[in-house]
């Protein structure tokens, strides 16, 4: 029985899933992946206050004066020096600055004379100093827990010292469907394509474990169940609907499982179900390709929010970028190429591989309705 979307929602959202664990990584390899914990400074950054220009580090009482150099500070330097009255040290960039110092003067402001060096230049406290703790503040948190690690996070936590991170490590096993299929990497006549793009897409979040393909008859369907049963989340595809050869959901319930919902009515989406076996989340994937992709996005990034404790899926009201109207006889999913800001739709089709990759988002429309160019439109985000 296909239940609307909403109500599809609904129970995903109240039903408990197990928490995953955790493993810790290298730094290195911390990247795409979910940390489990908030991640705090040990350090401020920078430590100390640091020249922002190569030049001369004075007192702005001082400015517009003739000044004795007495030192040079560079970025190994260890000590900080007192500067006194009347006094300048040669800064270059990275430099800490010395005591007492509170502006640095660009050297293009300056004329050295010997062993002085004459200000040219109006100056401000604070002025191209970096002040300690400017970037990062000891104790700032860095990251919080459920936030994806980019590349752009490892420059802090490098400089931090930070180089174990944890991270959050749902298992996956995946399992595809269908007597004409095989496995994605053999030379078989028709090879599954939908687990390579699950794959990466899942790896963020853990650890994946592909079985490979189920031939159309229960007992191999269970004994791939039953393979996929240690661990926290098995994603099936195919095999999801109702005709003679979709075991998938029979097995669930023969194995002493159940299903949260068999589909939804909305079109493209409508085949894709959520179950629960020995407590673990089963997703049911529909075979074809923009079917089997929407339905993940939608109701497996569902469950891992709810798994994991942070919403994942990303809402955004876009602006369509041309007139459509849902002729079909229910609610139905479209893809959206993003054209200067704006949605325009893609062609309407459950197997279109074409079109999945020049997608950046998708999302339902009402049926009977007439959505005007430049009408906003709530729609999600792909990874």
């Amino acid at each position: 029985m296909l239940i609307p979307l909403e109500e599809a929602r609904k129970i995903i959202e109240e039903t408990e899933f197990p928490k995953p664990s955790i493993r810790e990584v290298d730094l290195l390899d911390s990247v795409g992946k979910i940390v489990a914990e908030d991640i705090l400074s040990i350090e401020d950054i920078p430590e100390k206050d640091l020249s922002a220009m190569d030049g001369y580090a004075i007192r702005t009482e001082d400015a517009g004066k003739k000044l004795k150099v007495v030192g040079s500070l560079f970025p190994s330097s260890k000590e900080i020096p007192r500067l006194n009255e009347g006094e300048a040290f040669y800064v270059t960039t990275g430099a800490p600055i010395p005591e007492g110092a509170d502006a640095v003067c660009r050297i293009e402001a300056t004329k050295r004379e010997g062993d002085y060096v004459i200000i040219g230049e109006k100056v401000h406290k604070g002025k191209d100093i970096r002040p300690k703790g400017e970037d990062i503040k000891r104790g700032e948190k860095i990251l919080n827990k459920g936030e994806k690690i980019s590349p752009y996070h490892l420059g802090i936590l490098a400089y931090e010292k930070i180089y174990k991170i944890k991270v959050l490590n749902v298992s996956f096993a995946v399992f595809a469907n269908g007597d004409e299929l095989s496995p994605f990497h053999s030379n078989g006549e028709k090879v599954d394509s939908i687990t390579p793009i699950l794959i990466p897409l899942l790896s963020s979040f853990g650890s994946v474990t592909y079985l490979g393909v189920a031939k159309d008859n229960p007992e191999d369907v269970e004994k791939f169940i039953e393979k996929a049963s240690s661990f926290d989340f098995i994603i099936s595809i195919g095999g999801s609907s109702v005709g003679e050869k979709d075991y998938v959901k029979r097995v669930i319930e023969k194995k002493g499982g159940k299903l949260l919902f068999e589909g939804v009515s909305v079109n493209v989406l409508k085949r894709g179900s959520v179950g629960l076996i020995n407590g673990k989340p089963i997703l049911i994937l529909p075979g074809q390709v923009v079917s089997a992709i929407t339905v993940f996005h939608e109701h497996g990034l569902h469950v891992i929010s709810r798994m994991i404790g942070k919403e994942i899926r990303k809402f955004e009201e876009i602006e369509l970028g041309e007139e459509i109207e849902i002729r079909h006889n229910m609610d139905s999913t479209f893809l959206f190429e993003n054209k200067g800001g704006k949605a325009y739709p893609l062609r309407w089709g459950v197997g279109l591989y074409s079109e999945l990759y020049k997608a950046s988002w998708f999302g339902v429309l009402k049926r009977g309705r007439k959505y005007e160019r430049g009408e906003k439109v709530l729609l999600q985000r792909f990874l």
